[in-house]
């Protein structure tokens, strides 16, 4: 039986036109250096997809990402969504295929044209938004130290005016770690309903661990991201559980109603996924896009081998290798020990090791788990769940 895989897509690979201070991507530069201006071609894209959709079960899922996407231009976009749609006819002749497209982007470059691409092409549309100018521009500046925050908002506003479904993607970091109130307030202030939060905490350049290396300036400690959850979560109550999403407490109350959590990294294993590089070069997990991880090229080796490799199946398995602590905790079964780029121990190895933000769980769990007992109740009576 075929399998399904989901694909990430980096077709402009580290570039962007922005220079975040904690973007883990930019570093991959040093694999794909920028001076060639790494570019996803569409023979590149097109021997992709055949091995993709001839290999694998449907849906056929894309998630653009960069780097910055929008920099391979919007033409690139529209010839890549045809190039889907033929090709999979060509693969499933006389048969309707399920093919989803996502990007998200920093919001700058996006104009009436790429709200009417992405609304004609039904893409979901992540935009990265720190909060309020001065949240959001403390870290997020083009290479001259210019704020990118009304570059941003004005992109939203575009979606917003051609119906575009989009979701909003904040990074925890020192700038709004302390406020949790005052951001979810404004990011609710803004109309903004389906919203994921991401802690910062990134070793500096050419490290693999904060253990060794020490963290990127703008990183939090677990203890600012456990105080942050609680009083995030307290807001979120407040504002009306279920008129703001806020994915990863949507994730727990799943797990409450014993449902599989929608993220991989609340789940027991790591997520089918492949990395698609511009060149061709595929990884399991973009956040383990380094040597390591290689799992070879797809114009030099089948796609079906790619993914029945043995580097595949022991990235697969490291999450499921916990430290002792994670095996003998009462919370294992909503935290399934997060994601493995947060155990890397000063080795550079993820396996057996304590997450970072394990404190950070521990303390909100502890002090907040009845509270969140409640509100997956609520909001599976008014679902017509059996709760």
């Amino acid at each position: 039986m075929k399998r399904n895989v989901s694909v990430l897509v980096k077709p402009a690979s580290s570039r962007c036109n922005l220079a975040c201070a904690y973007c883990f991507y930019l570093e991959k530069a040093a694999l794909y250096p920028w001076e060639g201006r790494p570019a996803l071609s569409l023979d590149t894209f097109e021997a992709f997809l055949r091995q993709y959709m001839e290999g694998f079960a449907q849906p056929y899922t894309f998630a653009w990402q960069g780097g910055e996407p929008t920099l391979m231009g919007l033409p690139f976009f529209q010839a890549a969504v045809q190039l889907e749609a033929r090709v999979a006819r060509e693969v499933n002749p006389g048969s309707l295929s399920h093919i989803s497209n996502a990007i998200q982007t920093n919001g700058v470059q996006l104009d009436d044209d790429w709200a009417r691409f992405f609304k004609e092409s039904n893409f979901l549309v992540g935009v990265s938004v720190d909060g309020p100018p001065e949240m959001h521009d403390r870290y997020r500046t083009d290479r001259t130290g210019r704020p990118s925050h009304r570059a941003a908002m004005d992109g939203v506003e575009h979606l917003r005016r051609r119906g575009v479904e989009f979701n909003i993607l904040t990074v925890v970091s020192s700038a709004n770690v302390e406020h949790p109130e005052e951001l979810l307030g404004w990011l609710v202030g803004q109309r903004f309903r389906q919203l994921q939060f991401i802690p910062l905490v990134e070793p500096l350049p050419g490290h693999t661990s904060v253990v060794e290396a020490g963290a990127l300036p703008g990183s939090i400690t677990p203890q600012q991201y456990g105080r942050f959850l609680e009083r995030l979560f307290d807001a979120w109550v407040a504002a009306g559980s279920d008129s703001v999403r806020i994915r990863w407490f949507d994730n727990l109350v799943q797990l409450l109603w014993g449902h599989p959590a929608e993220t991989c990294e609340m789940a027991r294993r790591c997520g089918m996924y492949v990395v698609l590089e511009h060149n061709g070069d595929c990884y399991p997990c973009d956040f383990f896009v380094q040597g390591e991880w290689l799992l070879g090229n797809v114009l030099e080796t089948p796609l079906e081998k790619i993914v029945n490799s043995a580097i595949f199946h022991r990235f697969r398995r490291m999450k499921s290798r916990l430290h002792p602590e994670c095996r003998d905790c009462p919370w294992l079964s909503l935290c399934h020990g997060e994601c493995p780029r947060y155990r890397i121990t000063g080795s550079g190895r993820a396996e057996g090791a304590l997450p970072y933000f394990c404190p950070s769980f521990r303390h909100f769990f502890e002090s907040r788990y009845n509270a969140l007992e409640r509100v997956a109740v609520s909001l599976g009576r008014r679902l017509g769940l059996p709760v």
